[in-house]
């Protein structure tokens, strides 16, 4: 028997369809498989009330804001009943306490438990993006945190006028989505199409992360540093930079790296590198010499803990670290370039701490920081009101009592919908005239100010160049929701009845993807031979759709384009209250 399955209580694994190495260990690569299994286990499994799913950053470790709740209600004898199960990419990532405990269990995203979990757990804490084939159940809670304030441009900009729709999707699902401060509730609104939209509790509360910085214990301190190898006598330096590029083409100059690396190195300090996890592929040679590396299960906010000067580029860390009231250096040698290909939110003016371009003003500038007591200047203090108001130890508290036990006493909540709602369903659209006037009315409803407006397209919409540079005209008030080009989730009676197939053993088979004709022939087949059970699967399969994209969220208007075939009538059915 695996260890996982000793960890996880036999009652919790009753409802399972394979065992052993077919449902712990072997990864299901066939996209339309991994689809049907969680159909199959979204309407077979029965949630359960004492199960709480964690993710971070699609499995990359214990970490962030899903590790310090974790930790909390580990802890709290309150919720001793719980059982917790964590998502992770590798069991070399999982700390040596909850290793082999049984109140824990680790599940590798892509297998069979990964989706049975999703659909047992009654509660699901992630920080970033579920699978796009996750679909919450309506007796789920799911708190997405995010993970960091938002320093880099993201979802919606001008390059990018449809926006994330992985993002997108995952915050419109969730139940709870926490936000650390009204900058940040601002662009989550914004840039993640959540204004109009999202139906469910929206609160500013702070980064339960920030915990891990501010509540850490002398003791746990003083173990660390001694992990670390850190010389007592000197100060902790902690460079953090964060990769290049977009998600698709990531990169980082390995061989300025290197350069830099060795100049930090020459500082009367202990100097640490912590390289954010995407960048780790692209930095496989470079000599560390002794600058010092941490353990792969360390989690950045305890490096802020015992850190005295925090060098940063990019990365919203230096947020994190406005809290302990210690210096920051900004290293951005490739301002210009960076901001040219990936944008940035926040100006020069905007930054707490100074600024170096060159390695000589980066090593001049610590060296002088860390030589005296530091004492916050008047930018650092407007930074800190401004990006951390929630960060006094607490907000792990906030958050739990406001997630888990429905208690919103104290908690800032945000609005997002405080008007009537109207949505444009402007599904695949066309380069005809008529799409420029759909979005031209559009536009004018929403100008008229009395109405959260928002616009679903299909993502293909991207290669129409006529809709594209009317919707990059569009205010940013406008929600915009951009469905991909993605297969319907189906059970495998619902595959059966979508089509008209009277071979069970081909719902057992791959569907390859089909063309847009075939789609239609098969459209046409299912309307003539759809008997009402079939009916009431196809509806269930319709539903489902809908509520991958946008949870809960319904609208009091729906104006659809007259060109919609009936894929997208059959989807907008689900839209009105």
């Amino acid at each position: 028997m695996s260890r996982e399955e000793t960890q996880a209580p036999e009652r919790l694994l009753k409802h399972r369809k394979k065992t052993g190495r077919e449902f712990w260990k072997d990864k299901i690569r066939d996209s339309e498989e991994l689809k049907t299994r969680q159909a199959e286990y979204v309407t077979s499994v029965p949630t359960h009330s004492n199960v709480v799913f964690y993710e971070s950053m699609s499995g990359a470790r214990m970490m962030d804001s899903p590790y310090a709740l974790f930790l909390h209600l580990y802890n709290d004898l309150d919720f001793k009943k719980l059982h917790h199960v964590w998502s992770v990419r590798s069991a070399d990532l999982i700390p040596d306490e909850f290793r082999d405990d049984p109140r824990v269990t680790f599940v590798t995203r892509g297998t069979d438990a990964h989706l049975y979990f999703l659909a047992l757990a009654g509660y699901i804490i992630g920080n970033s993006l579920l699978p796009e084939y996750f679909v919450r159940k309506p007796d789920q809670k799911y708190l997405n945190t995010w993970h960091g304030i938002a320093y880099k441009a993201l979802g919606r900009t001008d390059a990018s006028p449809l926006g994330a729709a992985g993002s997108v999707y995952n915050l419109l699902q969730a139940t709870h989505v926490l936000t650390p401060c009204p900058f940040m509730t601002e662009e989550e609104l914004t840039r993640f199409s959540l204004r109009g939209v999202f139906s469910g509790s929206m609160a500013e509360i702070g980064y339960p992360r920030q915990d891990l910085t501010l509540n850490m214990s002398e003791s746990s301190a003083i173990r660390l540093r001694e992990t670390l190898v850190l010389d007592p006598t000197k100060k902790t330096v902690l460079y953090a930079p964060t990769w290049r590029g977009n998600k698709g083409s990531a990169r980082f100059d390995g061989e300025q790296l290197q350069r830099d690396l060795e100049a930090l190195a020459k500082l009367d300090a202990n100097v640490i590198f912590q390289a954010h996890h995407i960048m780790l592929r692209h930095i496989k040679h470079v000599d560390y010499g002794n600058i010092i590396v941490p353990p792969a299960n360390t989690t950045a906010n305890e490096l802020l803990a015992v850190t005295d000067l925090l060098i940063s580029d990019y990365s919203s860390i230096f947020f994190d670290f406005l809290a302990t009231d210690n210096p920051v250096v900004h290293y951005l040698y490739d301002y210009e370039d960076y901001t040219e290909d990936r944008g940035l939110l926040l100006d020069q003016n905007d930054l707490p701490g100074p600024i170096a371009s060159t390695a000589d003003e980066l090593i001049s500038m610590v060296s002088s920081l860390i030589s005296e007591p530091y004492q916050p200047t008047v930018q650092y203090q407007q930074a800190r009101e401004r990006f951390c108001p929630h960060d006094d130890g607490q907000a792990s508290l906030r958050t739990i009592r406001w997630f888990m036990r429905g208690d919103e006493s104290g908690i800032k909540q945000v609005e997002a919908r405080t008007r009537p709602t109207t949505i444009f369903w402007g599904g695949r659209l066309d380069k005809t005239r008529k799409t420029e006037v759909f979005l031209d009315t559009l536009d004018a409803v929403a100008k008229v100010g009395d109405k959260d407006v928002t616009l679903l397209v299909a993502h293909s919409v991207k290669s129409n160049a006529v809709a594209m540079e009317r919707i990059r005209q569009l205010d940013a008030s406008i929600s915009i929701v951009a469905r991909d080009d993605f297969e319907m989730i189906m059970t495998a009676a619902e595959k059966q009845a979508r089509h008209g197939s009277d071979n069970p053993q081909a719902t057992e088979k791959h569907v390859e993807k089909s063309s847009v004709w075939n789609r239609l022939k098969d459209a046409l087949v299912r309307n003539e031979k759809a008997t009402e059970p079939d009916e009431e699967l196809l509806e269930a399969m319709y539903r489902r759709e809908y509520r991958r994209v946008f949870g809960d969220a319904q609208f009091d208007e729906l104006v659809e384009f007259d060109e919609l075939s009936g894929f997208w009538r059959k989807l907008a059915q689900h839209a009105l209250k």
